[in-house]
């Protein structure tokens, strides 16, 4: 099935739509508890190119050619703001949420009435919440998650903020026997920011509203030579320091693409 490239909430069968600009902004502001809200949710779709990936260990066939089969996809998202028609930041108050293969619908929170034209938001978590121990009060559904641990502790190199992982076909001819990869990207240096494209939406109060994006992981190798093994393990906060790290980081914004 292919889609274009959109966004829009849905509440009950209002859509809405326009173009696309990106704008850098700084005032922001925050929810008190006298504004009317409405629950905002993130609906996310684990796409390789335009083949939407339901199953792990299904092997699926990436735009160029080359096949792949997914083990694990799943990333932490944080510092989430709504960009106004004004241009200034509306911060969601969540300290972040994991979006796993399995559930493609993720809470963000309750977020105030309003006009809004984008959605910018962090992969990763915030380096203050990155030192929490796992059992922290208020943060155990968040982080208390052994997968996305660098190691059978928690501490004190942080947590994964990205943890991909399967085989794919390394050669240049693209018809060979899969190899494993695995991604564990984390660190506080390593926290990515993704600002998506202009396209205007609205909150309601006591409404739940959806931003529907696709994740399409395949992008997440562009520029990285398959052929050589070094390039396909980062499986240690040491790792994350490893050059191939540098190109991933660059890739995880291009994952992001509005769906409609």
């Amino acid at each position: 099935m292919k889609y274009k490239i959109g966004v829009f909430i849905v509440v009950g069968c209002i859509t809405l739509f326009t173009a696309c600009k990106k704008e850098e902004t700084t005032p922001t502001t925050t929810i008190t508890e006298s504004v009317p809200t409405g629950l905002l949710k993130f609906h996310l779709h684990t796409f390789i190119g335009e083949q939407e990936v339901d199953a792990y260990v299904i092997e699926t066939q990436m735009p160029d050619g080359r096949l792949i089969a997914l083990n694990m996809a799943q990333m932490y998202i944080s510092d989430i703001q709504l960009v106004k028609l004004d241009g200034s930041l509306y911060n969601v108050p969540t300290s972040g949420v994991l979006k796993v293969f399995e559930s493609e619908s993720v809470t963000i929170g309750n977020v105030a009435v309003g006009n809004y034209k984008s959605v910018r938001f962090k992969v990763g978590l915030t380096p203050t919440v990155n030192k929490l121990e796992p059992t922290t009060t208020g943060y155990t559904n968040l982080l208390n998650q052994t997968e996305m641990w660098f190691t059978s502790k928690a501490q004190p190199d942080g947590y994964v903020f990205l943890n991909f992982s399967g085989s794919i076909d390394t050669t240049a001819s693209k018809t060979g026997e899969q190899v494993p990869f695995e991604y564990k990207i984390g660190t506080d240096a390593n926290l990515v920011q993704v600002e998506m494209p202009q396209q205007n939406f609205s909150i309601f109060k006591d409404v739940v509203g959806y931003v529907h994006m696709k994740i399409e992981y395949d992008k997440l190798f562009e520029g990285i030579q398959l052929s050589d093994f070094s390039n396909l393990h980062v499986k240690t906060s040491t790792d994350n320091s490893l050059p191939v790290v540098q190109t991933i980081k660059k890739n995880i914004p291009k994952l992001f693409i509005y769906e409609n």
